[in-house]
């Protein structure tokens, strides 16, 4: 690992694993040291505490003793947990499609069914369930292939490491004030037709930190690393050499 490079930790949401990243690696390599944690295995884990404490020791045995942690959906949600109890790690912080806001009952409601079809049906019935509302309406239109692929690809994680992700983040608390205490600038990529993150939730929630960086993705839903690559390459880039020259 070159030390003089900035360490960047992108850490994948539900339903998925680390190889959503693949799109933007190639942009983002040349200058930062890329680290994808991949969580999609776990079943072991009870609460967002849990992966946080599972990335703590994953970075630690890493030898990372600073980085740039960015969350995408769930992994945002672990990401602020791991930000609570371990900020002295951090030198950058992004959450991307993600919230610090806890669930709502009705959201709490939604996750319950969805664990229901998982025990009931399996990993494959989930993703094409909940495939069709992670892409902007345009994407889907113009590249069905890459939904299917999306399928294929992640219709074979394992239905309980699934549940356990669900039953995490319908019972995490509420973490806007960690978001609030931040020392550096926090970025936020918000996809304009993202159907899981409300949009103007996401706009409420950059009002928190004490310095933030949000950027819009106008065409894009809950997946912008795979729906505009080249645009959020560029945002996060963006992201890390501006908080490296503070």
């Amino acid at each position: 690992m070159n030390l003089h490079r900035k360490t960047l930790v992108l850490l994948h949401g539900h339903g998925v694993d680390d190889t959503i990243w693949d799109y933007l690696d190639a942009a983002l390599n040349d200058a930062f040291t890329i680290v994808r944690p991949n969580i999609s295995l776990f079943t072991f884990c009870q609460s967002v505490e849990d992966y946080a404490g599972e990335l703590h020791r994953f970075l630690t045995n890493a030898t990372i003793q600073k980085c740039t942690l960015i969350g995408h959906s769930m992994g945002g949600y672990i990401a602020l947990a791991f930000a609570e109890k371990y900020p002295e790690m951090l030198e950058g912080f992004g959450l991307f499609h993600s919230t610090a806001f806890a669930d709502d009952e009705a959201k709490k409601h939604q996750r319950n069914q969805t664990i229901d079809l998982l025990k009931n049906h399996g990993t494959e019935a989930f993703v094409k369930h909940t495939a069709p509302n992670l892409f902007g309406d345009r994407f889907k239109e113009i590249y069905p292939e890459k939904i299917n692929a999306h399928i294929q690809r992640y219709g074979k994680l394992p239905a309980q490491a699934l549940i356990a992700g669900i039953i995490a983040m319908r019972d995490r608390t509420d973490r806007t004030a960690v978001l609030a205490s931040m020392p550096f600038p926090v970025l936020f990529i918000i996809g304009m037709q993202d159907k899981l993150i409300p949009f103007e939730s996401c706009i409420e929630l950059s009002g928190y930190p004490k310095q933030s960086y949000p950027f819009i993705l106008a065409e894009a839903g809950h997946l912008g690393m795979v729906e505009r690559p080249d645009a959020t390459a560029r945002m996060i880039n963006w992201y890390l050499e501006k908080i490296s020259s503070i």
